[in-house]
């Protein structure tokens, strides 16, 4: 897919608070999001990971075999045009990508708050959703925090199909995924630290 742009910021819209993000719709094109979804339900890379705060499926798509019609997700034009809009809204240095991940939640999952801070490791990340059929009653809403009280909720965002979320790791990022009913949330997370 040589010089073909897969990625559109255009319709981004940034934020300062809870803490800096930006929410985008129609974040790939071409219907690249359908391919992606379909691909995602049938892949059998998933693997279940627990922690203290939350249980969901994951991979990493740079140690999986892509489809030819999915290699731009891991191509340097795709997290070039990714870092080139950390860098306009953030107003980063150069970012070295640390990982691309793709996560499920299933019925009854969710994901308490937590910051996503490692001391520097990571510093900022674009989470990509893919869930067409979505409707609020199935919940999976991502949630944006003043502090780390599961009480103080700034902001709710619709984890609607092909839209993204970009945002500052901090020790202020606090977020939250809300439990999933009778549905599957698929989304795809790009991480980059600031070098």
């Amino acid at each position: 897919m040589d010089n073909f742009i897969s990625i559109d910021f255009s319709q981004a819209s940034f934020e300062s608070k809870p803490y800096p993000h930006f929410c985008a719709i129609s974040i790939l094109k071409e219907g690249l999001e359908n391919t992606l979804y379909e691909w995602l339900e049938q892949t059998e890379d998933w693997s279940l990971t627990e922690t203290e705060f939350y249980e969901q499926y994951e991979f990493s798509l740079l140690d999986v075999n892509l489809p030819d019609s999915l290699k731009f997700l891991v191509d340097i034009s795709t997290t070039n045009e990714i870092e080139a809009e950390f860098k306009k809204s953030f107003g980063t240095n150069s970012l070295q990508l640390v990982g691309i991940t793709a996560h499920k939640l299933t019925d009854g999952q969710r994901i308490g708050v937590h910051n996503d801070f490692i001391d520097g490791e990571e510093t900022h990340r674009l989470v990509i959703h893919l869930n067409p059929g979505w409707t609020d009653e199935k919940g999976g809403y991502l949630m944006l925090f003043n502090s780390s009280s599961s009480e103080d909720v700034s902001k709710v965002i619709k984890p609607l199909n092909n839209s993204g979320f970009g945002f500052e790791i901090s020790k202020n990022s606090h977020h939250a995924i809300s439990k999933i009913h009778d549905f599957t949330r698929f989304s795809l997370v790009y991480t980059f630290k600031e070098v």
